[in-house]
């Protein structure tokens, strides 16, 4: 819990509306992620963080295309690199999974969606979107992969 305070002050230096989950993906029944398994041995744990997509001035979410969306993108690989260092520092083994451009595969489900899946932060629909119960889909993730022992929803 103490760390997960440090984590919440860290990503609101960056940002305000956000969302952070922890799972351990060790746990998952996921068929996607039980492909995964040996890889998850290493690293058990997932730090899911997500930034609430703005609306434009017109009152629709912004365009993946736009100046804002890709500094959403940067705020996400900024809080990932500097949450990585920090438990790196304390003597753990992380992967920060970037952020990247959006990909146009409909059938792709990125590992951020899966381990915000698993952290409880929302739901995988079929079409591949998460969808939280506060803003729908309208989030982008961002994922830390760590064998920290860090408390998890779905332990």
């Amino acid at each position: 819990m103490e760390f997960e305070n440090t984590i919440r002050k860290i990503i609101e230096k960056e940002c305000e509306d956000y969302y952070l989950g922890i799972a351990d993906l060790s746990l998952a029944e996921n068929d996607i992620l039980q492909q995964y398994k040996s890889f998850f041995d290493e690293y058990p744990r997932s730090i899911s963080i997500g930034i609430t997509l703005p609306y434009n001035a017109a009152g629709e979410i912004i365009d993946r295309n736009t100046k804002l969306y890709n500094e959403i993108n940067q705020q996400l690989n900024i809080i990932t690199t500097h949450l990585s260092k920090l438990l790196q520092q304390e003597g753990y083994k992380t992967l920060s999974i970037p952020k990247t451009e959006k990909l146009d595969d409909k059938n792709f489900i990125s590992l951020h969606k899966l381990a915000a899946n698993v952290a409880d932060l929302g739901e995988i629909e079929t079409n591949g979107s998460l969808v939280t119960p506060e803003v729908g889909p309208e989030v982008n993730w961002s994922t830390i992969l760590t064998d920290a022992p860090l408390e998890a929803a779905n332990q």
